[in-house]
C-alpha cells in the first residue's frame, strides 16, 4: 500500500496544472505494474479542503464550497481512507522528538505517523525531500515513477 500525499491529490483535482498527468500515470502504473493499492490519511483530506476553497489570491484553488467537497468525495472514492487510532499522537510525539521537529513539518511527521500506525510503507508525493529524513518510510516521486527527469519540472 502507498499512502498520497496532499499535493497528489490537488494535482488530481486541477486538469491544467502541469504535474496532473505524471501524477495520474504514476497511480495508474504503480497499481497496473505492481498491484499497488492507495490510501489517504484524513488530514491530506482537511488540507486539500483548505487549499481547494481558499481564493486564488492567497494560494489557492478558488472552488466554491459545493466543488471543494466534490473533490472531496473524488479523493475519497479513489483512495481508501485510513481511521485515525488512538495511538497516533503518541507515536507523533515520538517522531516529532526523534527527528527534532518543529514549525510546518510537524504535519508532515504526522503523515508518516499514520503511515506507521498502518503499516504503509510508500508515499506517493512530489515534494520526496520534506520525508527523506524518516528512515521508517520511502518515498515515491511521480516524475522517478514514471521516468521524467527533474529537471522537466
Amino acid at each position: 500500500m502507498i499512502l498520497v500525499d496532499t499535493n497528489i491529490l490537488l494535482r488530481l483535482a486541477q486538469p491544467g496544472d502541469p504535474h496532473r498527468q505524471p501524477a495520474c500515470d504514476a497511480v495508474d502504473l504503480l497499481r497496473a505494474r505492481d498491484g499497488e493499492s492507495f490510501a489517504i490519511a484524513p488530514q491530506s483530506l482537511y488540507e486539500m479542503y483548505v487549499v481547494c476553497s481558499r481564493p486564488i489570491d492567497v494560494n489557492g484553488l478558488g472552488m466554491t464550497y459545493q466543488q471543494a467537497r466534490a473533490e472531496i468525495a473524488k479523493a475519497r472514492s479513489l483512495f481508501q481512507l485510513l481511521p485515525e487510532t488512538a495511538q497516533v499522537f503518541t507515536t507523533w510525539d515520538r517522531l516529532i522528538g526523534q527527528y527534532v521537529i518543529h514549525g510546518k513539518r510537524a504535519h508532515d511527521a504526522r503523515l508518516v505517523t499514520m503511515m506507521i500506525e498502518h503499516n504503509v510503507p510508500r508515499i506517493l508525493t512530489f515534494n520526496d525531500g520534506d520525508f527523506r529524513q524518516f528512515a521508517e518510510i520511502i518515498t515515491l516521486n511521480p516524475l522517478d515513477v514514471v521516468g521524467i527527469p527533474r529537471s522537466a519540472q
